[in-house]
């Protein structure tokens, strides 16, 4: 039963996991500053310790002070080579919801004015590059784990399962030696049998002739 369970475990994995596709979305982030234009993404089967844990790195990456606190990831004095010449601040938070996957919500303070489509196109596109590769990264890297724990399961499944067919191979073995057994045993009882019956008659003809020699006793003088 715990083997169907993790099977049926498995194929709804990889069911969600190829029926994803990590896309970049602009929304409204609520931030502690207040509700400022954000970037969302997804990441697909990990954990939000996990995620917030690798959103901290990419940040980390781009030289600047980072932190976290009640939940909310800041990014203070970043330097994102690709994004703009000059330093700005991020703000980030992480969403654990219903179907599993993890929602990253990011705003990025370019001095004065939050990232947005509308005013800073270029920009937009490539932090939202930057935004999906990360997603795209921490999910591939989530299934591969998950891969490596399901090569893990189908190498003991199938010893066990080699396991099963060795022992019946064994117990049919034995039953045919158990058999072959019986049969011979079966041959020696009839034999047996035989013997026994000819031997009653021949030990009651010995009796009979040794009652004879003991009268004949009595009468030697």
């Amino acid at each position: 039963m715990k083997r169907i369970l993790l099977i049926s475990l498995a194929v709804i994995f990889s069911s969600t996991i190829f029926a994803q596709k990590i896309e970049v979305r602009e929304v409204t982030g609520k931030f502690r500053n207040g509700n400022q234009n954000a970037l969302s993404t997804f990441v697909y089967h990990s954990d939000i310790k996990t995620v917030r844990k690798e959103f901290e790195s990419l940040l980390k990456s781009y030289k600047g002070k980072v932190s976290t606190k009640k939940g909310e990831t800041f990014g203070d004095d970043l330097l994102i080579a690709s994004v703009s010449n000059n330093t700005l601040d991020v703000y980030a938070y992480c969403v654990d919801t219903k179907d599993g996957a993890i929602e990253v919500v990011a705003g990025f303070d370019l001095g004065g004015a939050y990232l947005s489509s509308s005013m800073h196109q270029e920009q937009y596109a490539r932090v939202a590059q930057i935004m999906r590769e990360f997603a795209l990264k921490i999910t591939e890297k989530a299934y591969a784990d998950f891969l490596k724990g399901e090569a893990k399961d189908l190498k003991s499944a199938t010893k066990a399962h080699e396991k099963m067919v060795k022992e019946k191979s064994n117990l049919e073995k034995q039953n045919q030696d158990y058999k072959k057994r019986i049969d011979q045993n079966e041959k020696a009882i009839e034999k047996l049998g035989k013997q026994i019956e000819e031997d009653a008659t021949r030990l009651k003809e010995m009796t009979t002739e040794y009652e004879k020699l003991k009268k004949a006793e009595s009468k030697i003088k």
